[in-house]
């Protein structure tokens, strides 16, 4: 006798789409198999590790920091030492050129352009001196704020220390590089103003 295929429904409807529904299966498992179907993975993340920054550069030199801004700003207070201020014009410069010898204290604490600048800037000594500068620098806003002469002028006696004692130690033949060929003035000058 022949063993007949013992189908729950048989002829039916039913019938043919299980076994419709078991060869499309069979089919996706090979084909997946085939192809190396997995799950999909997340996209690759851009590495977030920081990139190490360039330390920040001044677009211009040290020298031409010192020459244009510090000798610019500097020279107003010591001339303040001699004379007082009279309006409220030149207090309100004095303090501005105060401000902006802060700032320069500041930037002398940055490389620039020159060719002594990385050595400078790296250089705890220079940087002592930059935040000295600052410091007197803070005491002149304050004296000027205050319209206190003498402490104006000790102020202004600070700066010249700073300025002296940084140029003894780094550039003691050429205070400014040549640049400007500016010499800040001194009490002499002054004198010869009155005249």
């Amino acid at each position: 006798m022949r063993h007949q295929k013992s189908e729950l429904f048989p002829g039916s409807v039913v019938s043919s789409i299980f076994g419709s529904v078991a060869s499309v299966a069979l089919v996706v498992a090979v084909l997946g198999g085939a192809l190396g179907c997995a799950p999909p993975s997340d996209p690759p993340v851009a590495d977030s590790s920081p990139v190490p920054a360039e330390p920040a550069r001044l677009p211009v030199s040290l020298n031409d920091v010192m020459a244009a801004l510090v000798n610019h700003a500097a020279d107003p207070i010591w001339i303040a030492a001699w004379h007082d201020p009279e309006t409220d014009e030149e207090w309100r410069d004095l303090e501005r050129h105060a401000y902006q010898l802060e700032l320069a204290g500041a930037l002398l604490e940055m490389p620039g352009t020159g060719p002594m600048d990385d050595e400078w800037a790296s250089n705890p000594e220079w940087l002592r001196w930059a935040r000295d500068l600052r410091s007197a620098s803070e005491l002149a806003v304050a004296a000027i704020e205050a319209r206190d002469q003498s402490t104006i002028s000790s102020a202004g006696d600070r700066i010249v220390e700073v300025c002296e004692g940084c140029h003894f130690e780094f550039k003691p033949d050429m205070p400014t590089g040549g640049k400007f060929g500016e010499i800040s003035p001194n009490a002499a000058d002054l004198e010869d103003d009155e005249e």
